[in-house]
């Protein structure tokens, strides 16, 4: 099996001029769908609507008909309010059972400058060149930089005047027995899947830019039931992996030693969690603390909760030593629903983690709900590539590779000032909130 994320043939050509983006992201909790209108000059998002996941654990697919069944009406509802019929679909999956690898591949440019052709015609070689396992297929392509007569360039590269054009690129390779399950749930159905992200590699959308992309720098995605990690080197990404525990093992913690149901418990822990320490430490009110007909005690789901914390973080921290690059880590940024809303969770990362590190949360992004992020840049992520492939929807510049001039920038790893990080949030996503 081999995912055309190539954009050959006639439907990938209607996929390109038709109007609409449309997401939905898998996740171990929620499912979240985003449909957007690739106007001309910029993504205009139309709908963003989610909904409790099922049939997903770990970040697998484990029942596809029950999966099937809430993609399809979150879909339908999604449609509904954006007054569009979607047909095309890109999905963003979690990192379980992927990998990737890097490669570079040249051609000959025989008009001598870079057309969308060109850039189509190298991504074709790669398809033709690369070896990967009987049980493997190629899901999806990301080109990281492009060396035009030995010259690295990283954007604007449309209609540059060159003779040799040099693409690096990173390829990410999943498990065919799992992605072909998530083929299954649109069959005979309207949709079909044109696109398959990774959604951790979709977080550089959202919380990099040219500043504080440099050097090594680590996100994890801390979801339900998963943890997505990826390792950037200059934005390049160069290793990723997951920890098989979330935030559900915290409720489940809390159910079993609580006796509570899952349900109860969580609706503790979302309760308490951002006042969990202060709960503890407060000896003037009694042990048990209540939450409708359900009590609990202070001191079991402080103990319980910030064990299983450290727990998952503990996980985060040697993976990332185990990539063998852990001393050059210049930052690690933590986001996701998983332990992000937790009292003083920074306390408790700084604990953990020898590096600089910093933990999203809801009001940084300055949105109610942060579950749909990733769909949304998983949408961004489909313009960018889409506007790449197709030369009507580019502004063509530097047409005589006019040499730009590059002003010395600050080290923002070391840089304690405001939210730098979400520069990159506040140039996009604040248009959409």
């Amino acid at each position: 099996m081999q995912v055309d994320f190539f954009l050959q043939g006639n439907e990938r050509l209607d996929f390109m001029r038709q109007e609409i983006i449309t997401v939905v992201d898998f996740g171990s909790r929620k499912l979240s769908v985003t449909i957007a209108d690739k106007g001309k000059e910029e993504l205009e998002i139309l709908c963003v609507k989610s909904c409790k996941s099922i049939g997903i654990e770990k970040g697998l697919l484990t029942d596809i008909n029950k999966c099937k069944e809430a993609v399809i009406n979150l879909l339908q509802e999604a449609e509904g309010i954006a007054k569009r019929e979607s047909k095309s679909l890109a999905i963003g999956i979690s990192s379980n059972k992927v990998r990737i690898t890097e490669t570079t591949i040249s051609i000959v440019l025989k008009e001598e400058k870079v057309t969308s052709k060109d850039i189509k015609k190298a991504l074709k070689k790669v398809q033709e060149t690369i070896t990967i396992s009987n049980d493997e297929c190629v899901v999806d392509v990301q080109i990281n930089f492009y060396i035009l007569d030995g010259n690295v360039i990283h954007k604007d590269i449309l209609n540059w005047k060159g003779r040799k054009l040099e693409l690096n690129i990173t390829l990410v390779i999943g498990k065919t027995t799992e992605i072909e399950k998530y083929y299954e749930i649109f069959k005979e159905t309207k949709y079909n899947i044109e696109f398959i992200k990774l959604n951790i590699l979709c977080g550089k959308q959202i919380f990099l830019n040219d500043k504080n992309s440099i050097g090594h720098v680590a996100l994890a995605d801390i979801g339900a039931g998963i943890v997505d990690i990826v390792l950037f080197d200059n934005g390049i990404p160069k290793n990723i992996d997951c920890v098989q525990i979330g935030g559900n093992n915290i409720t489940n913690d809390l159910a079993i030693c609580g006796e509570f149901s899952f349900l109860e418990a969580d609706n503790i822990k979302k309760i308490y969690s951002s006042n969990y320490k202060a709960l503890y430490d407060d000896t003037s009110i009694p042990d048990e603390i209540e939450v409708g007909t359900v009590k609990v005690s202070r001191k079991l789901f402080y103990e319980v909760t910030n064990a299983r914390i450290e727990e998952i973080l503990s996980h985060i921290n040697i993976k990332l030593k185990n990539t063998g690059h852990y001393d050059r880590i210049c930052s690690i940024i933590l986001y996701g629903d998983g332990v992000s809303y937790f009292e003083d969770i920074n306390e408790t990362v700084r604990k953990i983690f020898k590096i600089k590190n910093k933990v999203i949360k809801r009001t940084d992004l300055g949105i109610k709900n942060s579950e749909n992020i990733t769909s949304l840049a998983i949408a961004k992520e489909v313009y960018d590539r889409l506007s790449l492939l197709d030369d009507k929807s580019i502004v063509l510049t530097n047409k005589s590779n006019e040499k730009k001039k590059i002003s010395e920038i600050e080290n923002v790893h070391n840089n304690e000032s405001k939210n730098h990080i979400l520069k990159k949030v506040k140039g996009f996503f604040d248009k959409l909130f």
